[in-house]
């Protein structure tokens, strides 16, 4: 008797063993197929380190995910497609009126191509892009949640921070990432983006960064009070007025990325040097109407140059301010 129960329940065991194998197959093949819809939402806690010259930014938030099903965990899967995740916290699913609910709180570095060309007058729009690292847009999308918002604490030094309409689309990768097998290059994702707005509202920025070019620029015009033949004070002043200028754009510089285009700071800059290098010029000349016993010509000419350079100076100041020229350098 004994030996014909071993004997059934090694036949059965084939065939049980085949399906359990066959429903883990069918499980697989609904994790796969099965579409879920994520509502996400974040509060930012903090921005820091915001950086144009290093491209960068820091981010601490909360995250939460709210979704229907047991087969995904987009609390567990999601990633910042424009950063690194320096830090993130352990996520407890909870029941949510028949919706699954989980919370993150995130701390990452985001890396983001600021456009310089109107420093210090910038304004930007920084965004956190949120992807799902292993789902793609057939088997996992986002959708925007109620409750997205900036903790009033949030400061960024020289700008003031708004938070603006989160936005979800999907996001192309146009490569197969070396799987040959792959029936066509290219995976769609479904991207959650959240863009914040650093506008800046004085021109406080511009002022802290450019008062010692306009103190050079007006020692450099004052020097025209001067006789041209003391050659001392007339000259000194002027010299010393384009190397006040010349260590104000080393300044400006180290504030700035690498760049091809000539920013609104830059272009200040230059218009101090060229107003001051053309008072030096000028005084070259006036000195030389002197040596021909001109003086009456060479104080005449100090001070249509002091006045005249003087209201060039703010005049090619206020172009820069209300046209953009960078694209034409």
């Amino acid at each position: 008797m004994r030996a014909l129960l071993f004997s059934l329940l090694l036949a059965l065991f084939p065939l049980a063993a085949l399906a359990q194998t066959t429903d883990l197959v069918a499980d697989a093949s609904t994790q796969v197929t099965t579409h879920t819809e994520v509502q996400t939402g974040a509060y930012i806690l903090r921005l820091s380190k915001v950086s144009p010259r290093d491209g960068s930014f820091d981010v601490d938030m909360w995250l939460w995910f709210r979704w229907k099903g047991a087969n995904v965990r987009p609390d567990q899967t999601f990633e910042l497609a424009n950063g690194i995740i320096t830090s993130r916290s352990e996520a407890q699913v909870e029941d949510d009126g028949g919706t699954n609910y989980a919370t993150v709180r995130v701390q990452a570095t985001i890396f983001h191509d600021f456009d310089v060309r109107r420093f210090p007058l910038d304004n930007h729009v920084i965004t956190l892009n949120l992807e799902d690292a292993e789902l793609n847009n057939t088997q996992l999308s986002y959708v925007a949640d109620e409750g997205i918002a900036l903790d009033p604490a949030v400061n960024v030094a020289g700008w003031k921070v708004a938070l603006q309409t989160p936005q979800v689309a999907p996001h192309v990768y146009n490569t197969n990432y070396g799987l040959r097998s792959a029936e066509q290059a290219g995976g769609t994702y479904s991207r959650f983006a959240l863009p914040i707005t650093l506008e800046r509202t004085s021109y406080g920025p511009l002022f802290k960064s450019f008062w010692i070019s306009a103190l050079a620029v007006l020692l450099g015009l004052l020097a025209f009070l001067i006789k041209a033949d003391d050659l001392d004070a007339r000259f000194g002043m002027g010299v010393g007025s384009i190397f006040a200028a010349s260590a104000n754009a080393f300044v400006i510089s180290d504030q700035l990325p690498p760049t091809t285009a000539v920013t609104l700071a830059e272009q200040i800059n230059l218009i101090a040097v060229g107003v001051i290098f053309t008072s030096v010029f000028i005084s070259i000349w006036s000195l030389r109407l002197r040596y021909a016993d001109r003086e009456e010509a060479s104080l005449r000419l100090d001070r249509i140059a002091m006045w005249g350079l003087g209201a060039l100076y703010i005049a090619l100041n206020l172009l820069a301010l209300l046209f953009d020229f960078s694209e034409g350098f």
